[in-house]
């Protein structure tokens, strides 16, 4: 190790070096996590795949599930950034083609955060208050209000609950689905997104 980069790394403060450290058990939980399903893989694993002790992983993260909760959490603010960015101009869209978008915004999930269907099945309980969850709401509220402009505020968010809920029964339908079978399962969702979007909400 070089002299500049020991000096750096002293000159770093140590919550920076903390949070960083977090962020590279998050990453190599995640990695190995996506590739062998939560079970089946251990803290070892974890401190291995991060490059480090496991003394070190035990000093962030008393055990398995306490890291896979954590790793649901980071995963949940960065999906309601992806939703936001999904449906940022929503107003150019058909009602059809916001359904299919829908769809293929959770099909994203799968691939920005491969270790979140697995995540599913993880011993975990997370919850998020009534305020945490209304931005997502919101943002799809937002967007179907810009396709259906006769919509009221909060039929609108009433809609985008159902929703949303919709997307989880999708990935979870999807992740219990033969290999084969999951692209039918897709195309099946859009059918029943775009009835929603387009017949139901008149």
């Amino acid at each position: 190790m070089s002299s500049t980069f020991a000096n750096d790394r002293r000159r770093e403060p140590q919550q920076a070096r903390a949070t960083r450290r977090r962020g590279t058990f998050l990453a190599a939980a995640g990695h190995l996590i996506a590739e062998h399903g939560y079970e089946a893989v251990t803290m070892t694993a974890i401190a291995e795949q991060a490059g480090a002790s496991i003394g070190t992983l035990y000093d962030y993260f008393p055990d398995k599930q306490s890291l896979a909760l954590a790793l649901k959490a980071q995963y949940i603010q960065e999906i309601d950034e992806h939703w936001k960015v999904i449906l940022k101009n929503p107003s150019a869209l058909t009602r059809p083609a916001l359904a299919n978008l829908i769809v293929e915004g959770a099909m994203g999930l799968i691939k920005e955060w491969p270790a979140y269907l697995p995540l599913l099945d993880a011993p975990v309980a997370y919850s998020r208050s009534a305020a945490a969850r209304r931005p997502l709401r919101k943002t799809i509220a937002s967007a179907l209000q810009a396709v259906h402009p006769k919509i009221s505020d909060d039929k609108a968010f009433i809609h985008a609950q159902v929703i949303v809920e919709l997307i989880k029964s999708l990935l979870s339908t999807y992740k219990h689905s033969a290999p084969k079978e999951r692209e039918a399962v897709a195309e099946e969702f859009k059918k029943l997104l775009r009835f929603y979007v387009v017949d139901a909400l008149r």
